[in-house]
C-alpha cells in the first residue's frame, strides 16, 4: 500500500471492504496508477465514474430496450407477484363459491318441494276430517259397495253399452302376442 501526503498509512478494512459508500465488497477503491497522482487522480476518477453513470441513465432513458419492461404500470416482477396471487385467490374462492351455488339450487329444490308436501297434507287433513263425519261414511258406503239401508230397495239402471266397473276388472287377460312375423302375416292377410 502507498501512504499519502502526511505519511499515515489507511486503515486496512477486513474482508475487502472500502471505506466509500455504495462500493461493492472486494472492490479496490482506486484506480491503476492512480497512486502517485494525489486529489488530482481522485477527482478526475470521480469525474469518470459519475459520467459512465450519467452514461447509463441517459441510455435508459432514451427507450433503447434497456429499461425494465411493464405491465399495466406494474414492473414484470411485479406483475407476475399479482396475478399468482389473484390465482391462489381465485382457486381458494373457487370450491366454496362452487358449494355455494349447488346448495342455492338443492334450497330452491327443497322449498318447491315443501310446497308441493303442504298442499298434500292439506287434501289429507280434509280427507280425515270427512272420515270422522258419519254422513260422509255412509254416502261411501252406499257409492262403492252398493250397501243399502234396512227397509230400502236397491235397483240399478243399466245403459246399453255400459258396464260396470267390477266387470271391467273381471275380464280375461288379453292374449300374449305371438312371434313377430305372424303378426306381420295376419295384418297382412286379414281385411280391416
Amino acid at each position: 500500500m502507498t501512504s499519502d501526503r502526511n505519511g499515515n498509512r489507511p486503515a486496512a478494512r477486513p474482508e475487502g471492504r472500502s471505506s466509500r459508500r455504495g462500493e461493492r465488497p472486494g472492490r479496490s477503491t482506486r484506480r491503476r496508477g492512480s497512486g502517485a497522482r494525489g486529489v488530482a487522480g481522485l477527482v478526475d476518477d470521480v469525474l469518470t465514474d459519475g459520467a459512465a453513470l450519467v452514461g447509463r441513465r441517459g441510455r435508459r432513458g432514451r427507450g433503447d430496450g434497456g429499461g425494465e419492461r411493464t405491465f399495466l404500470g406494474l414492473s414484470t416482477g411485479k406483475a407476475v407477484i399479482l396475478a399468482v396471487v389473484v390465482c391462489a385467490l381465485a382457486l381458494t374462492l373457487a370450491y366454496p363459491l362452487r358449494t355455494y351455488v349447488s346448495q342455492r339450487s338443492d334450497a330452491s329444490y327443497v322449498a318447491a318441494e315443501r310446497v308441493v308436501l303442504e298442499e298434500r297434507v292439506r287434501d289429507l287433513q280434509i280427507r280425515k276430517d270427512q272420515s270422522d263425519d258419519p254422513a260422509y261414511i255412509t254416502a261411501q258406503a252406499r257409492e262403492r259397495l252398493g250397501f243399502v239401508m234396512p227397509g230400502e230397495t236397491p235397483y240399478q239402471v243399466q245403459l246399453p253399452g255400459a258396464r260396470a266397473r267390477s266387470d271391467i276388472a273381471n275380464d280375461p287377460p288379453p292374449p300374449p302376442p305371438g312371434p313377430w312375423y305372424s303378426e306381420l302375416w295376419s295384418t297382412a292377410t286379414v281385411p280391416r
